[in-house]
Order: C-alpha cells, then structure tokens, then sequence
C-alpha cells in the first residue's frame, strides 16, 4: 500500500508520494509528515519536489481506480481492531472469497449484476468439510455472511465518494435461508446427561486415568444452565466464579452486551463446587488465576475437546435412553445448550429481558423465538425444573404463579400441568 498526500500549493494540488507499507510507512505517520508540510506551506518555506509537479499549464494526471483488493484492505485495517481473536479468523475467511472472486475489480465499477454474479459463484464453491469426496457446497447462510462483509467493504467505498451507492444492500442480492427450528433438551434429557457424564468420570477413576478428568460433568451443568458460549466456558477461570455468591463474571467477549455477571442456580453452583473440591483432592487445587477446567497439564482445554467430549457423552446417553425405551436426544451442540438454558428459564418463569442479560444477547429474536416456543407447550415437569433453574435465594419447592413483588424476580407467563398459562400477579 502506497502513502501519498496532495497539498494546496500556490493554487494547485501537488501530490507528494512518501513512500509505502514495506518501507514502514503507516497512516499514522503519513498524517505526521503532511502536518510537517502544511506547517512550512504556511510560513512560505515548503518547495514541492520535482516528482509529481504537473507543470503550469499541464492537468494533473488522474488518478488510478481503485481495486476492491485495496478498498478491503483499508476496510480491515479499521474492523479487525474491534474483534475477538476468533471473529478475525471467521472474517478473514470471509472477504478471502471476495478476494478469490476478483480481486482486481476496480471498486468504482462495482454493480448490483457483479454482486449477483458473486453470490452465484459462491454458492457453487465446496464447503470445508472433514469427510473425503463431499460434494456440499456453502450454505445460503454462508454465502450470506460472505455478501454481508462486501457490503461492510463498500459502505466505506460510499463514504470515500468511490461509489452513489451500495449495490450489496437489500434482499434481493441474498440467498434465502430456510428458518431453522432450534432445538433444546427437556428437563429430564439434562438430568440424563450430566449423569452419564458423571459416570464417565468415574469409570476413567476406576482405571486410574484421573488426569483425564477436566469436569466433565460441571462443564456440562454450566453449559446447560448458565448459557454460556463455548468459548466463555473454556476461557473462565477460576477466580471468576463466586460460588458463596453463586456469581460468574464474564469478561468482554464478542457480545456487543459486554462483561456480564451470570447468576448461578443452586444446582450449578453445588456442581462447580464439587468440581473444584475433587480436582482439589486429586492433588491439583484450581488457582485463582487458572483455567476453571484444566487438562491434565494444568493448560486450558480447547474448543474442540469440549465438542469432542460432547459427542461421546450424547452417544453414551442415547445409548442408556435406547435401553430405558426413552426418546435419543435431539442433535446436540454447544449452540442448543444455550438454547436450552434459555427454555429452561422460560419454564422457570423467568422474564425474557433477564433471560438475553444473562446469556449475553442485545438482539432479541433468538430469545423470544424460544419463549414463543416454551409458551405452546401444555405439559412439562415444573418439580425437574425448579430443582435444576432454583436460585439459592428461593423456595424450595415451585412456588407457583406469584403476586406482583417488587422484591422478588421477575415471573414471565408459567405453563401449569393442566396446560393453563398462569400470569404473573393472577
């Protein structure tokens, strides 16, 4: 990238080329050096070099269009200052197929057809996929992020007068997406799985394999009924949990919400506790300023281990439900455990605006989908969900609908085992 600035001098512009990014030239430093100069045009003492001088009575050469390549880069320059390490990694991934594409589209020829013409491209390109021979392509969700990150790109090329308007905005140049229904586990389904997980950890203690054990069984609990986001679960450490408060303290994260405090419900907080004892008596006590679940080497576990722990437990507890006669479970990711700590909230009577506070969401469309949903349901075990969503500071058993309270938290619309929708204060 090639640094230049153009300076008013004697009633014409001179353009002055300082140097480029390999030469370590940045914008910091080109504004420093035009300042330097527009100081010397005002005493009368700044001489234009010989470069780049049109003379008198010759126009001033214009200027070369400029490709999208350049226009992406000045755009990443600006966003990846304002993301997470991960978001870098996804984005990138993104506008590399802009690049692939065509780099060297100048930006100022771009039009809604080129657009189109892209995201027909890009629905026809093989999707990252770990199975040999698959012949599936990107998703309609996939290639929209793409179109979503070119229309990021040329709102900055609007700004810079390279283009009247953006011919990546409106729904006409997406794909369309077919709505997902997302599931979520039922109360008993949790039960069943942080059980399996716990008997899992107990099998690998018989055969004296304890340093294979990073808490299988209160990660599980934290994830289905703390909603947290993979990656806040495996990045916490263990001076971020209250457990005499039964508070989490996430950090900022790439949740436009920012640091939020999660409360924990009694039967999260005893599981963490009893975590933190039993890593205790394997001899290795979790310090303050350590990963909340250790590998065996005291590292902190990664993404992948917790998916991959995941899949053997669902495997193990669709196997134990086979032989009960009991339903599998529904697909299970990291992703519909938030969903299901959000519906468990929802049968807990919990209010919807506190619901998006805890897991971290400023869109409300994800939560009031679910709450929609948790309102249809005629039958569900209120016993089984005030055990796993009770809070320290609450009766033990269901208290049912409540009078409006102002001391007490928040009730959204209960669903009773007669199939009537209870109100708060009714």
């Amino acid at each position: 990238m090639t640094f230049r600035a153009r300076v008013p001098f004697k009633g014409r512009r001179v353009r002055v080329t300082f140097g480029t990014n390999h030469e370590g030239w940045s914008r910091e430093r080109a504004e420093v050096e035009l300042e330097r100069i527009m100081e010397k045009v005002r005493r009368g003492t700044w001489t234009p070099p010989d470069e780049g001088v049109p003379a008198a009575d010759e126009p001033e050469a214009p200027e070369t269009s400029e490709t999208i390549h350049v226009t992406i880069s000045r755009w990443w320059q600006k966003k990846k200052r304002d993301l997470s390490p991960n978001a870098r990694v996804d984005y990138k991934w993104r506008y590399e197929h802009i690049l692939a594409f065509s780099a060297d589209k100048p930006t100022s020829e771009i039009n809604k057809q080129w657009v189109d013409e892209l995201r027909d491209h890009l629905a026809q390109q093989p999707a990252k996929t770990r199975r040999e021979g698959s012949d599936k392509t990107l998703s309609p969700r996939s290639v929209n992020h793409v179109l979503e990150v070119l229309a990021q790109v040329l709102d900055l090329a609007v700004d810079y007068d390279m283009l009247d308007s953006n011919p990546a905005r409106g729904k006409r140049r997406r794909m369309t997406v077919k709505k997902k229904r997302r599931p979520w586990l039922e109360p008993e389904m949790v039960l069943d799985l942080l059980e399996v997980a716990g008997e899992w950890e107990a099998e690998l203690e018989e055969r004296k394999r304890p340093d294979q054990c990073y808490g299988r069984r209160a990660l599980l609990a934290l994830l289905c009924l703390g909603g947290p986001r993979i990656s806040e679960a495996v990045a916490a450490d263990r001076g971020a949990f209250d457990l005499v408060g039964d508070h989490w303290r996430i950090p900022e994260s790439k949740s436009e919400a920012g640091e939020r405090t999660v409360e924990l419900t009694a039967f999260a907080s005893g599981e963490l506790r009893r975590h933190v004892a039993d890593t205790a008596g394997r001899g290795r006590p979790v310090a303050m300023r350590k990963p909340m679940f250790p590998t065996s080497k005291g590292t902190r576990i990664s993404q992948n281990n917790v998916r991959r722990m995941l899949r053997e437990v669902v495997k193990r507890t669709n196997h134990r439900r086979d032989e009960e006669g009991k339903t599998p479970l529904p697909p299970v990711t990291p992703h519909s455990l938030r969903v299901t700590f959000a519906s468990l909230c929802f049968f807990a009577g919990r209010d919807p605006a506190w619901v998006m506070g805890q897991i971290g969401h400023t869109d409300a469309r994800l939560t009031l989908e679910v709450y929609t949903r948790t309102l249809q349901r005629k039958k569900v075990d209120r016993a089984l969900v005030w055990r796993l969503m009770r809070f320290a500071d609450e009766p033990g058993e269901w208290p049912g609908a409540q009078p409006n309270d102002p001391t007490k938290r928040p009730m959204a619309p209960s669903v009773s085992s007669g199939g009537d929708v209870r109100m708060p204060g009714g």
